[in-house]
């Protein structure tokens, strides 16, 4: 009897010890739960509006600025650690109307004009600073999307007639159906109150001309690779310095994937089949928007 309620003691000290650890610091803060997120997440609907370029290395000519709408439905789980970390880890689907006629900031912008629909769906995560009813928190987010260019006028674009005819046969391929892509976004949340959050991010996307599968799925694997083994080395910044961390966690994600992106805009499957990479259509737009969360 005695040696059990020994070990009782022993088996009690140590859950005490345990959790003034996990209140005294910040140890094992992504400790998530695929559970937690799914009965502890909050319904969001986001809108945003963005204004931004769109360009394509293989067409010469200048497409005009772009405007976008875009509206996302999901769940955000936002965790707090100490009334100072906060963990943000987001999942959703969104629909995009992109077009040239919506963006209000350039009266003098000439170029190929587009319109295009876009859906899809994505992650968001991030490591930020706050407590209760407010909080900042930068975050990258990925997400994959098929985007239908709907129309192009390129009738006010002065180019020669080989780059006019390479740019109908380059545009004609999105034309009609809905091309596959991914995209991310650099940005960050300020919650305002408790059912309200400012967004803000920058963000790019790819979308591919031709689909080639294997070739795009070596490409997505390293980029997925290094991204996670980075994710691990910032968590580890992040559980010894918390307030610094956070910075170094959202600039070395942020650098990774803008990096890639670059590395893409020009050979879409890079480093997989450089010789016979295409130059995909990209976007990249500056968004502000409101989260509701409820």
């Amino acid at each position: 009897m005695k040696k059990i309620i020994i070990f009782f003691l022993v088996i009690l000290s140590c859950t005490i010890v345990a959790q003034d650890d996990d209140k005294s610091g910040y140890k094992k803060y992504l400790d998530n739960n695929v559970l937690d997120f799914i009965y502890k997440s909050r319904p969001i609907i986001e809108v945003n509006y963005g204004y931004g370029t769109t360009v394509n290395k293989q067409v010469r000519a200048k497409f005009a600025n772009i405007g976008s709408w875009d509206i996302k439905l999901g769940k955000s789980e936002q965790k707090n650690f100490n009334n100072i970390l906060v963990d943000l880890s987001e999942r959703y689907v969104f629909g995009s109307y992109i077009s040239s006629s919506t963006q209000n900031i350039s009266t003098n912008d000439y170029g190929i004009t587009t319109d295009a629909y876009r859906f899809g769906f994505g992650s968001r995560d991030g490591v930020g600073f706050g407590g209760s009813g407010f909080s900042i928190v930068p975050y990258v987010s990925q997400d994959f999307v098929w985007t239908k260019l709907s129309d192009f006028d390129d009738s006010q674009t002065v180019v020669s007639m080989n780059n006019a005819n390479n740019t109908k046969d380059v545009l004609n391929n999105y034309l009609g159906t809905f091309r596959f892509g991914d995209k991310a976004a650099y940005g960050l949340k300020v919650e305002l109150a408790s059912m309200i959050q400012l967004n803000a991010n920058y963000e790019t996307a790819v979308v591919y001309r031709r689909h080639l599968f294997w070739y795009w799925s070596g490409s997505m694997i390293v980029s997925q690779v290094g991204y996670t083994m980075l994710g691990c080395f910032t968590d580890d910044i992040v559980d010894s310095s918390p307030v610094l961390g956070s910075i170094f966690n959202f600039a070395l994600k942020a650098g990774y994937q803008y990096g890639y992106y670059l590395l893409r805009k020009e050979n879409m499957n890079w480093p997989f089949n450089m010789n016979g990479n295409e130059a995909p259509l990209t976007y990249e737009t500056f968004n502000v928007g409101f989260t509701f969360l409820f």
